[in-house]
């Protein structure tokens, strides 16, 4: 009950934390507005910007322990396809698993998953709130002597968080022009940025997220026979981002957060209960490339580190982080200005 309580004020929170960002970036947008940089970046925000795109989650979660190094859990996820539109500072998108390739249950493991997505970027200030949830993993480096997969139908692992990025040479450098494509990058420029963000995690299993056989393989003692952990992330990220253009519309873009996170986290083993607090250091990467010009785009994108954690306990070590690997094609209406137009 108590969790149940505990993620609606985090989803609540987080939602809030979401909005306050975004009133931030519009009162700074209004203020910058006319004070852009055109030889830097050309503004479509008041254009329908719309896209198609792939998309790939590769979810990781690794137990290490004195015995067995490197336990590789992964959920049984499927490339998705899905749409999405941006207008102003908002963007909404749906995508749903692709119905043409399918991995094979029998030999994954069937994994059921919820990936909500928010995002409010506004030209000086942005945010990001994720909610996830996988149930069902299998273990990706470790197979029993049949050669099949270890699976783990009643494993449940879910995420929340929030993250916000300081632009601060948003004259210049535009962080959407490369990831929504709402704005373009006419010349290379760079910003050096800041990232404060909160998690949450909670990774639990009926029977232990190790199964028997590794369990009497390896003769792990029952401190290691992990049933379910809670952990809390603070962490606060400097960094530098920067686009390359060339040949007029393409583009290459690259940031890096390097940082430092505040956890604390319980984990209940089988005969005890572990809790502790650390500083751990975090490592954060984004990169696009594309062919970006007036009327259509393309590109793609991949980010690592984004909800990130590293943790140890007794004798044992947890990570876990989402990768994301994306690939889109999209065109921009300029319906509203029209309509606009019309209406005087």
């Amino acid at each position: 009950m108590k969790a149940k309580i505990l993620t609606k004020t985090c989803v609540v929170l987080f939602l809030l934390l979401s909005l306050t960002l975004q009133a931030s970036g519009q009162q700074k947008d209004s203020l910058q507005e006319s004070s852009i940089d055109t030889n830097y970046i050309e503004d479509y925000s008041e254009w329908l910007t719309t896209r198609l795109y792939l998309l790939y989650q590769n979810a990781t979660f690794i137990v290490s322990t004195n015995e067995v190094d490197n336990i590789v859990f992964r959920p049984n996820t499927n490339i998705k396809i899905g749409i999405a539109a941006f207008y102003k500072w908002f963007g909404l998108g749906l995508s749903i698993n692709n119905p043409f390739y399918q991995f094979d249950e029998s030999i994954y493991g069937k994994t059921k998953s919820i990936d909500l997505r928010i995002n409010a970027f506004g030209r000086a200030v942005a945010a990001e709130v994720f909610i996830q949830n996988f149930r069902g993993f299998y273990i990706r480096n470790v197979r029993p002597v049949d050669g099949l997969y270890f699976t783990l139908p009643n494993m449940n692992l879910f995420s929340l968080g929030a993250y916000g990025y300081w632009i601060y040479n948003s004259k210049k450098f535009s962080l959407r022009a490369a990831f929504l494509q709402n704005e373009r990058q006419v010349r290379s420029a760079g910003s050096f940025m800041v990232r404060p963000g909160f998690s949450f995690y909670e990774v639990s299993s009926d029977t232990g997220i190790i199964p028997g056989e590794l369990r009497s393989k390896y003769h792990l003692a029952s401190d290691e026979i992990v049933a379910s952990g809670r952990f809390y992330s603070i962490s606060l990220a400097p960094g530098y981002a920067y686009t390359f253009v060339f040949l007029k519309n393409a583009y290459v873009s690259a940031a890096v957060f390097p940082g430092v996170a505040w956890l604390t986290y319980s984990y209940d083993a089988k005969a005890k209960r572990y809790s502790r607090e650390d500083f751990v250091f975090q490592l954060g990467l984004r990169f696009a490339a594309g062919f970006n010009s007036r009327k259509w785009y393309i590109g793609g994108a991949i980010i690592t580190g984004f909800n990130d954690l590293d943790a140890s306990w007794s004798n044992s070590s947890f990570f876990y982080d989402v990768s994301q690997f994306r690939i889109w094609g999209g065109m921009r209406f300029d319906v509203f200005r029209k309509k606009k137009k019309n209406n005087l």
